[in-house]
């Protein structure tokens, strides 16, 4: 009978390949994780309702640093005492803050760290509706 030489069949050995893919695939989750996000943000609209309640304790901050509660314009210095006794005559904890576009936010957070000194545990942002046009 004919029998033919075996050949010697050519294999590739997968096992290094996957294990390269496999480190560089955990490589590149935890580096991408770490990276600073570069994207310009314009904050001040929204599609989302506002809720309505009756009793509301807003803290506004316009663009020239001057502070408001409840449209009544406070010193700098007298801020924590004011607040704590409108949220007291409130009686919640809930504060609103609306915030002019211009504003750094910096002095915003300062602000809302200084109000959850006063006994503030909740903060909502009050923004104009998506497409609103205000002067």
């Amino acid at each position: 009978m004919f029998s033919r030489p075996k050949r010697p069949t050519l294999s590739i050995d997968m096992a290094p390949l996957i294990d390269v893919v496999f480190l560089l695939l955990i490589f590149f989750m935890l580096t991408s994780n770490f990276m600073p996000t570069s994207v310009p943000l314009t904050l001040p609209q929204a599609s989302s309702k506002e809720t309505s309640d009756s009793a509301k304790v807003i803290v506004s901050l316009d663009g020239e640093g001057r502070i408001s509660i409840s449209e009544t314009l406070v010193t700098d210095g007298e801020f924590e005492n004011l607040l704590k006794i409108e949220l007291q005559k409130n009686a919640t904890s809930v504060v609103h803050f609306r915030g002019d576009k211009s504003v750094d936010y910096g002095i915003f957070l300062q602000l809302m760290s200084r109000a959850r000194a006063s006994g503030a545990q909740q903060f909502q942002l009050v923004h104009d509706p998506l497409g609103a046009n205000r002067p």
